[in-house]
């Protein structure tokens, strides 16, 4: 069971009287007699609640003490608060943060059913309504007694017709093993609870996607969750995650949520998904564990068994109609300066850097950022002339690669360390030197360089491939003084003072939670920031290795790119130091009849939006539309404040919010008149740094790609 995410038009903005029922199209705040359960109930029985938590302060739209949604019209609590007029941009990500995580939630929620042939703990009558209560997994966000408390207690309120059958169901590992701690004291304080695997006694398996799958098997650990997966995995997981990207299929131990986020998003695709409860006492599955696979889901049963190759390819070619061969120019050598290159260079250089061109054309100089592109040509030559042409090809060609995942990320591991460790062509380097010192003037010997990835199978109109590849950063000066002792020639005494700050303060955080098993790896990378060198070789061989990353091949392989027809490009800029913020813009959204809108996720300092280091930090979440011709911002509204600013603060000041947007409208008419007129509507993801010298500098575009419902 698992968090979850429809339209309807409730307005909740006048509180009734307490104890009263209150009925809105969508949703009941009170449940009375069966009759309302049979209302809202829809598939399995289930019902989704939210209660407000008792410590915040209540604000419009959700002034009730509970909400239990039309499971007919909102399977997910995402789509019922979008429901609410003042509500209707939420994204996932602030719901996640109203709902999830202890130190920004304000709402309790979970789900509601019914199991008439499970035995009541406390009480021995057959027939119980089990609750879950929905929590990050993360030790800042386990629950406590206190918590099931304040649920157990609106629920018995809210909804009379189960109060005497309430029990409390944990829905993941740490909460089932937060309930064995916390079951004795729970029980005295009157609150029942049983495990999920009492929930399915008797019952050989539970269809909540039927199909079929062809994947590698993943069994993880019992107990543990999915944390890495791939598309061509079948994975068996003791609980659902509370969000999936694609898999070849789901099994897991405990009962799921029908209407979660995942179950709706793998029954969308065709993905088979079943409930096993003794899946994990399965020899079988035991020993067919890394090697290929084939899942099928009916109504009544589920099969797991072993595969040939041919059989999968078969599968996945007829499932998914392959992209094929990502087009390419390899006649191109030139390390093309943005100046010189426009959106038409993208088979040359990768659609990052031809767009990178467009960017510069499209906003002043001072809200862009100058630099060159690395071919494809390039990275063709440094593998013919270190000799690895002939073991990429024959690495691809062993079909373990396909049928053993141990041997595939071995062997991909192994073709990263190679090409990291293989010499650059000679001259290659004086010719990046010669090139950064012509674009980035005097000083770029010792002026850090951002080396970015850009394929040719990414930020593509039908493939996104975003996050697939790496970025590195490289000093030129660490090349030239023939040495390897560090620290980089690039690092300031500023800047090492800044890394000396950032290192002191996660040591003491360290040592006032030591549970935050995060923090040593973060602490040691401004260690090592601050006494290891930066060649841009390293950087260079670093970006081109991260072709054969794990996640990067499996996705090729899932939308059927030929890994042999993909290159990597490379965009290079001066590197950002110490800026202020990062942003990820999305343009042109049509929430509704009315002016576009506009999405920003903002984060302070140098902590990453899209993939931050500390994972208890929360983003900032604004929206904006826009208005008129010429355009201006209107209609500005803060979703969800970021953890890393002072309470009531905001991370863009209101002068350079203004400058942001306007940077937007102009990008987004460039780029629908000059780059991509055949696309309508266009959206962009656009990201943004907000730098150390006040300038607001837009430095990637690239058409907008959703996997949210």
């Amino acid at each position: 069971m698992g968090p979850d995410a429809s339209e309807g038009l409730p307005d909740a903005a006048a509180a009734p009287d307490a104890g009263a029922q209150t009925i809105f199209p969508g949703y009941r705040t009170r449940l009375e007699t069966p009759a309302d359960l049979a209302v809202l109930a829809a598939g399995d029985g289930e019902i989704k609640y939210l209660a407000p938590v008792a410590a915040k302060p209540r604000s419009a739209p959700l002034l009730e003490d509970c909400y239990f949604q039309d499971m007919h019209l909102y399977p997910w609590h995402l789509h019922f608060l979008r429901s609410f007029p003042e509500l209707t941009l939420l994204s996932l990500d602030a719901y996640v943060s109203m709902v999830m995580r202890r130190s920004t939630r304000s709402l309790w929620g979970g789900a509601l059913k019914a199991w008439p042939a499970v035995k009541h703990p406390l009480t021995d009558q057959v027939g119980v309504f089990a609750y879950t209560l929905y929590a990050e997994s993360g030790l800042e966000d386990l629950l406590t007694e206190d918590d099931v408390a304040e649920v157990d207690a609106r629920l018995k309120s809210c909804a009379p017709v189960a109060a005497p059958m309430l029990v409390f169901v944990p829905s993941d590992a740490a909460q089932e093993s937060f309930l064995r701690r916390a079951r004795p004291a729970l029980e005295q304080r009157g609150i029942a609870s049983i495990f999920p695997s009492a929930l399915l006694q008797g019952i050989p398996s539970v269809s909540y996607s039927q199909g079929e799958g062809y994947g590698l098997l993943r069994r993880v650990p019992a107990g543990q969750p999915l944390l890495e997966y791939g598309p061509r995995e079948v994975v068996v997981v003791q609980s659902a995650p509370n969000d999936i990207s694609i898999v070849a299929g789901l099994v897991t131990a405990n009962p799921q949520n029908e209407f979660s986020h995942v179950n709706l998003r793998l029954r969308e695709k065709g993905i088979p998904n079943a409930a096993v409860p003794e899946i994990y006492a399965n020899a079988l599955v035991a020993r067919l564990a890394g090697s290929l696979v084939h899942l099928k889901v009916t109504s009544s049963q589920v099969i797991i068994e072993a595969a040939r190759l041919e059989d999968a390819e078969a599968f996945w070619k007829s499932q998914r109609p392959p992209l094929g061969a990502a087009p390419a120019d390899l006649s191109n050598q030139a390390l093309g300066r943005f100046s010189e290159l426009s959106h038409a260079d993208a088979q040359s250089v990768g659609v990052k850097a031809a767009n990178l061109a467009e960017i510069r054309r499209a906003l002043p100089a001072e809200n862009t950022q100058d630099g060159f592109a690395i071919p494809f040509a390039r990275y063709v030559a440094f593998l013919e002339g270190s000799g690895l042409e002939p073991v990429i090809r024959a690495t691809l060609a062993d079909p373990r690669l396909r049928t053993d995942s141990a041997f595939k990320a071995s062997a991909l591991d192994s073709l990263r360390d190679q090409v990291k460790a293989a010499p650059l062509p000679a001259g290659f380097l004086d010719e990046l030197a010669a090139q950064a010192r012509a674009v980035f003037g005097a000083g770029s010997d010792t002026r850090f360089l951002r080396l970015r990835s850009s394929t040719n199978a990414e930020d593509l109109e039908d493939f996104s491939g975003a996050g697939l590849y790496d970025s590195k950063t490289g000093c030129l000066a660490d090349d030239l003084d023939a040495d390897t002792t560090g620290p980089s020639k690039c690092l300031t005494e500023e800047h090492a003072q800044h890394l000396r700050d950032l290192a002191a303060a996660r040591r003491a955080e360290l040592a006032a939670h030591p549970e935050r098993t995060w923090l040593p790896d973060l602490i040691a990378e401004h260690e090592e920031d601050l006494v290891k060198e930066k060649p841009l070789q390293k950087a260079v061989r670093g970006v081109w290795a991260s072709l054969w990353n794990d996640r990067a091949f499996d996705e090729r392989e899932y939308y059927g790119i030929d890994h042999l027809s993909v290159y990597m490009g490379i965009a290079i800029n001066p590197s950002f130091v110490m800026e202020k913020a990062n942003a990820v813009a999305v343009t042109n959204l049509a929430v509704d009849s009315g002016d576009p809108v506009y999405r920003v996720v903002s984060q302070a300092g140098e902590e990453s939006v899209v993939r931050p280091a500390d994972p208890l930090a929360v983003a900032e979440v604004l929206t904006f539309r826009r208005h008129g011709t010429p355009p201006v911002m209107q209609d500005v509204q803060l979703l969800v404040s970021s953890s890393l600013v002072p309470t009531g603060e905001q991370v863009w000041t209101p002068d350079a919010l203004q400058t942001l947007g306007a940077l937007l409208f102009t990008l987004q008419d460039y780029m629908e008149t000059n780059v991509y007129p055949a696309r309508r509507p266009l959206l962009l993801d656009v990201e943004v740094k907000w730098a150390r010298d006040g300038r607001v500098v837009v430095k990637q575009a690239r058409p907008y790609w959703t996997s949210d419902p």
